[in-house]
């Protein structure tokens, strides 16, 4: 019986049914081969969301409320001296509307306040509130436990270490980040 390439098949044919599952190969250079071997980049979005759901596990069993990745980045950002929007905004990456947009969030629930900034009269220097630095603390202390159950799906702190010091080397020969910058981080949601 001969194999017929979806890239044969008639369009008015239906292509024959496929149970997908995540390769687990080296890329083999045969797209037919790698199409269920998803790329690093979408094995890092999968992973940044079990992350981020096991942190907001994390967080809720400690109290906190903070769990939008968008809110954690901005609170990561404003400490300890707090920001301007215009900084808050070239950080992430996003305007300054949508900034303030989730600003005006975090205003609600009480963790950030915004001055006005000495320097210019126009601008807001938005920084922590008590709550907020509490907030901010549940989340690192949060994202340490998912670190420690990523560490044990590797098998130990070392192989975690590793993990972490190819990240950070490829991060620095191909982003735009280097050691000992404030980091620019998108928000996702």
């Amino acid at each position: 019986m001969t194999s017929v390439s979806p890239l044969d098949q008639s369009v008015d044919e239906p292509s024959p049914a496929r149970t997908f599952a995540l390769s687990f190969d080296a890329p083999t250079g045969d797209w037919r081969a790698d199409v269920d071997r998803p790329p690093l980049g979408s094995l890092t979005a999968m992973l940044f969301r079990a992350l981020v759901d096991r942190l907001e596990v994390h967080i809720t069993e400690r109290g906190g409320q903070v769990t939008r990745p968008s809110h954690l980045y901005i609170l990561r950002s404003l400490y300890p001296d707090g920001a301007t929007v215009t900084e808050l905004a070239e950080r992430c990456e996003v305007t300054k509307q949508a900034i303030s947009q989730i600003l005006d969030s975090l205003e609600t629930m009480k963790v950030v306040t915004r001055t006005p900034d000495p320097r210019d009269a126009r601008a807001k220097i938005v920084k922590l509130t008590k709550k907020g630095e509490r907030s901010l603390e549940t989340a690192v202390l949060g994202w340490g436990e998912v670190e420690k159950e990523w560490a044990k799906v590797l098998g130990g702190s070392a192989p975690m270490q590793e993990v972490r010091q190819a990240m950070f080397a490829f991060i620095e020969k191909y982003g735009d980040w280097h050691r000992g910058e404030q980091p620019r981080l998108r928000p996702v949601w």
